[in-house]
């Protein structure tokens, strides 16, 4: 009697009970010409009433159920049915067991079992795979908890390239070659065999870019054996098929690609003609692959992510303060954590001066002079992410304008309350001015001028506020720099001053003091002497020392007594080539006048002329007058040479007693008088 029953939701028919214990399908699977082969576990038969297997089959899980097959071996463990397409859809199966018994039993129904079917469809954008497939009805225990994924490529190349949970029945492939066909299939594993769905493919075309590379950081290299050049960093893209990376700088008028970087595993590039030390540069990648794509065809490329841009490091140097200044423009790509400024002194080691904020851009250094300082910024972005260097910069921490020399050339005496300082002077240095500094007698310097700088080699001062025919000056010039500071202080300078001493025995003694400080030596001290009003001559040219002459002017006693010197100082072997001289103030030394006045001539005798006997006397204002008793002037001459004869208005006056009035300016230019009387006697009969 046929009897109509339900096992594991599917309606089948089956008979009565049989005495054998019903089978159970394992695994179905697919043959590439769509045959489907079931595997099942042979059941126990101790008394050995096994006479054959009954295979049934469906094409829909409510049936019709009809047999497919019978096998009468009870150790066959597998059938292949001939008949069956499991490329068209899911076939399903199930197996009883038949008693050898007359009329025989036929055993309940075994699990039912369905072959996977797969079916592939083209994505929606294209790019993938979509493989999808049914649900497989076996026992919970007795099957595998996940679905493996295989394809065919190339042709005769299985690969898996997935493993899905038991409980899903899709799975999306992005296709990775440019174009051709590729067939997938569906495992799963069951107790001692494996179930295989049809195989199911298409010719898929790969229009999918790669994953966008994620950017790590744009650096810029600073180190001793780099050319400061920015190096641009990233996490290649997943996929395989990637075939290169497209490096895109962010130019003034826009994106840029500037180079390709090929190879999947690339993750880093340095451009060549980087110029981080002109400003912030930005970069990013895209990654492409090996399928050509569009009109005209290119590559499938994938987008950039955000521009990261390189810290820009400036700097002012402040020699007056001593101080470096840095500035950055921010990293900008990752949140920053912090700055870390970094120092190299003398191509030193490089060591960390200061850590700020993410929100700080600028630091002060301080430095000492006349050393070369490099610097750079590091952008930390903390979690032992890597982090981003800044370009390097270096100063040399020269003091501009320092003068390279300041020598006072000469200190000369130019005037009776004059003296001139001359002083050579870098002008190339920049500096604020030059002060004057002057030392009386030897006591401190003190200053008495200040003069701004006017980029002239030489410098002039003249000082009119000092005696120097009585007061010895040293002068020295200080060399002011640009920042205030006293930078350079020139040698000293020392004015000459000339003593004349005169005696009574007709020799002025001369003395002064040597002149200081030369780069040469003091050759000599050239002595000039003026008599009179007459004009300057040489005297003599005396050695370096010592600083005295004595000098014999009793000879000249029919001139003036007023005798002038001056004393130039002259140097030799300077340096330069330029030798200088320095002169003293002018010393004048007054020899006593000396006058007689006979008291008597005789006419006719062998002083007949009466004349005074001028020495040291000043002539030019010379009076001579004879006065009679009437106190009348009868005879005068302002002709020292000239005495009188005794006449007046050319006839002789009597002989007797005379007056005489002489006057006569002395050296010093004071004018003396003598009065006083002469008899005039004759010789004559």
């Amino acid at each position: 009697m046929l009897i109509i029953g339900v096992g594991l939701g599917f309606l089948r028919p089956y008979v009565a009970l049989a005495t054998l214990p019903p089978t159970d399908v394992r695994c179905a699977s697919v043959a590439q010409n769509g045959q489907v082969t079931i595997t099942w576990s042979p059941p126990a038969d101790p008394l050995g009433e096994f006479d054959h297997y009954q295979v049934y089959s469906a094409m829909s899980a409510t049936g019709p159920f009809l047999p497919v097959g019978t096998l009468p071996t009870l150790a066959s463990s597998s059938f292949t049915d001939p008949l069956a397409d499991g490329r068209v859809g899911p076939v399903f199966y199930y197996l009883t067991t038949v008693t050898n018994a007359v009329p025989g039993q036929e055993s309940l129904p075994g699990d039912t079992v369905s072959t996977i079917h797969a079916q592939v469809f083209q994505s929606t954008p294209l790019g993938s795979a979509d493989i999808a497939w049914n649900h497989l009805a076996v026992p919970a225990a007795a099957a595998a908890d996940s679905f493996t994924v295989w394809m065919e490529y190339p042709v005769g190349t299985l690969q898996r390239i997935a493993t899905v949970a038991g409980d899903h029945f899709a799975h999306r492939h992005e296709i990775s070659i440019c174009e051709d066909s590729l067939t997938f299939h569906i495992r799963r594993e069951g107790p001692g065999c494996t179930s295989v769905s049809n195989w199911a493919g298409d010719v898929f075309r790969d229009v999918t870019p790669p994953s966008t590379p994620v950017m790590a950081l744009v650096s810029v290299d600073t180190s001793a054996a780099g050319a400061g050049l920015t190096t641009v960093h990233w996490v290649p893209s997943p996929q395989p098929d990637t075939d290169g990376y497209i490096i895109v700088f962010n130019a003034p008028g826009g994106p840029a690609i500037i180079d390709t970087v090929w190879g999947w595993g690339s993750n880093s590039y340095e451009w060549g003609d980087a110029t981080p030390w002109m400003g912030p540069e930005s970069y990013s990648v895209a990654a492409f692959d090996t399928c050509m794509t569009g009109v005209p065809p290119s590559p499938n490329t994938s987008a950039t992510q955000p521009f990261h841009t390189t810290l820009f490091l400036e700097h002012t140097y402040d020699p007056c303060a001593g101080a470096v200044t840095l500035s950055w423009t921010p990293y900008v790509g990752w949140p920053v954590q912090e700055y870390t400024v970094y120092v190299q002194m003398d191509a030193g080691p490089w060591a960390s001066v200061q850590v700020v904020g993410a929100g700080s851009s600028t630091a002060r250094i301080s430095v000492a002079q006349f050393h070369t300082y490099c610097f750079a910024v590091v952008a930390t972005q903390g979690g032992g992410l890597p982090n981003s260097m800044s370009n390097r910069i270096c100063v040399f921490t020269d003091h501009p304008g320092l003068p390279g020399f300041n020598y006072l050339r000469t200190v000369t005496v130019t005037g009776a309350q004059e003296i001139t300082v001359v002083d050579s002077v870098d002008a190339m240095a920049l500096v604020r001015g030059y002060r004057i500094e002057r030392s009386k007698n030897g006591a401190p310097f003190v200053e008495v001028a200040f003069l701004v700088a006017g980029g002239a080699s030489v410098i002039t001062y003249v000082d009119t506020d000092v005696e120097p025919g009585t007061t010895g000056y040293r002068y020295r010039v200080v060399v002011v720099d640009d920042c205030g500071h006293d930078a350079l202080i020139s040698n000293t300078g020392s004015s000459i001053v000339l003593t004349a001493t005169p005696d009574l025995h007709g020799v002025n003694t001369l003395a002064w003091n040597g002149y200081q400080q030369w780069n040469g030596a003091v050759g000599g001290y050239t002595i000039y002497r003026r008599i009179g009003q007459g004009p300057e001559q040489v005297l003599q040219v005396a050695p370096p020392a010592p600083w005295t002459m004595a000098d014999d002017v009793s000879m000249y006693s029919t001139v003036s007594g007023l005798f002038c010197y001056r004393v130039e100082a002259f140097e030799v072997g300077d340096p330069s080539g330029i030798d200088a001289v320095s002169s003293s103030n002018e010393a004048c030394a007054v020899q006593e006048e000396l006058l007689y006045i006979p008291n008597a001539f005789v006419l006719g005798g062998y002083n007949p002329i009466f004349r005074p006997v001028l020495s040291n006397a000043n002539v030019a204002t010379y009076e001579l007058s004879i006065i009679n008793r009437w106190g009348q002037v009868i005879w005068t001459t302002t002709d020292p040479h000239q005495g009188w004869d005794g006449t007046a208005g050319g006839r002789q006056v009597p002989l007797g007693v005379y007056a005489y009035y002489c006057r006569f300016r002395n050296g010093e230019g004071r004018e003396l008088e003598e009065r006083g009387t002469v008899t005039m006697l004759t010789a004559l009969e």
